[in-house]
């Protein structure tokens, strides 16, 4: 997944695990007043099928990727007048010159990368207007899939019934804040089922990507195999938030297990180094 103003220079086979969240991370519908509504995006290659039209308020965005390659759900909202084939558009410019990301094209998060055949989730508080959804993977061949096949779909947020229940957020086992360039959380990461909040609190844009290390594997292997990726990689994908802007937050959940995990963020600096390459790479041990 590139960010402005450059393209990662982080292996593109390391984004395949960004994200990523296996069919248990699901979160179920609930029927608490003011809970979050539930929308499904069902990924395939090369399209996404959702609704056009969608209600404001607390959204958790169920990816379901049919396809047979890998695909992710990049949350942006569409401003000032802009279109979705303006995005397109100004998108593929940006990407073959290596140019500044569209300003008006904000990005808001959104579920990370779903293996094929597999889920992801996040949750947004999103407020009215024109969005939509964009899938950044490159994999096999570096291209972004909104550039390559036009992976992409518009979407309309309309106000809340007024007759509405009250929006009720999400309630939080960790509240996780992005900084340049570090991770921190107000508790420690332990084993179970945790709703993770994700706040953006840099100046710059974040992500957050949760990984766990294959049995006897280490983080030097992991470090190894992102410089020469080769072989099955050390680690699994379990949950994340795509990047989201300045004073951005969201939400995701997953099911912990004992083991060691490792959490980074794969944006793009100003400087075209990968916040990676800035040191915005963690390892966690939980028990």
């Amino acid at each position: 997944m590139s960010a402005h103003p450059a393209t990662t220079a982080v292996p593109t086979a390391l984004l395949v695990l960004f994200g990523a969240c296996t069919a248990r991370n699901e979160v179920a519908r609930t029927d608490s007043a003011g809970a979050p509504n539930v929308v499904t995006v069902t990924a395939r290659d090369f399209a996404f099928d959702a609704p056009d039209t969608i209600a404001s308020g607390f959204t958790t965005f169920q990816l379901v990727n049919n396809g047979d390659q890998f695909h992710m759900a990049q949350l942006i909202k569409l401003e000032d007048g802009k279109t979705l084939d303006d995005f397109v558009v100004a998108y593929a410019e940006a990407f073959r010159t290596t140019g500044p990301r569209p300003a008006w094209a904000p990005r808001l998060g959104g579920p990370g990368v779903a293996d094929p055949h597999g889920r992801s989730n996040a949750t947004h508080k999103l407020e009215p207007g024109n969005y939509a959804w964009i899938c950044l993977m490159d994999v096999p061949d570096g291209i972004p899939h909104v550039v390559k096949a036009r992976m992409a779909k518009a979407f309309v947020v309309r106000p809340l019934s007024s007759a509405a229940a009250p929006e009720i957020a999400p309630k939080a086992s960790i509240v996780m804040q992005l900084n340049e360039y570090t991770f921190s959380y107000d508790a420690p990461l332990t084993a179970g089922r945790q709703m993770i909040r994700v706040e953006n609190v840099g100046a710059e844009s974040h992500e957050v990507g949760l990984l766990k290390l294959a049995p006897g594997k280490t983080m030097q292997d992991f470090e190894a195999w992102a410089r020469n990726p080769g072989g099955p990689p050390p680690a699994n994908a379990i949950g994340g938030v795509s990047s989201m802007t300045r004073g951005s937050d969201g939400y995701f959940e997953v099911d912990l297990t004992p083991g060691e995990y490792v959490l980074l963020c794969l944006v793009t600096a100003p400087d075209g180094r990968s916040h990676v390459e800035h040191g915005m790479i963690q390892h966690i041990r939980i028990n």
